[in-house]
């Protein structure tokens, strides 16, 4: 399954034989571009993965940053209610992975980062998915 925001925001790809949600957010986000995305997650996404464990693999070389802390927070919340763990981030610099990174260790719930999808897939084939 593949979902592209009408608003060009982000495009999520769902790989259900590994229950990997594959994303790439793309440029600034506010409240609204968030609340789209979360209802895509609650009415598309969320009955693709049919209650299993799954995680995310998300694309922020695109991304800006964003006033959307609370609604960001509302949806990562919801994501492990049903049943996200902790996934992998692809960045954009190896500075921006090594920060990522420090917080992942401190927070267990906090993806991990890497530059490079190759890298990022194979960590996942490692967290079993």
């Amino acid at each position: 399954m593949i979902i592209k925001d009408t608003q060009g925001k982000y495009e999520v790809k769902v790989n259900t034989n590994r229950n990997i949600v594959y994303e790439k957010l793309i440029g600034l986000f506010k409240d609204e571009d968030m609340e789209r995305y979360h209802e895509e997650f609650k009415n598309k996404i969320a009955p693709a993965l049919k209650g299993q464990k799954w995680t995310k693999c998300t694309d922020l070389r695109e991304y800006k940053t964003s006033s959307i802390t609370e609604t960001g927070k509302k949806h990562l919340e919801w994501c492990k209610k049903n049943g996200m763990v902790p996934g992998a981030i692809i960045v954009s610099s190896a500075v921006v992975k090594m920060q990522m990174n420090r917080i992942a260790r401190e927070d267990k719930l906090a993806p991990t980062a890497f530059t490079d999808e190759k890298e990022a897939d194979a960590w996942l084939k490692e967290q079993g998915f």
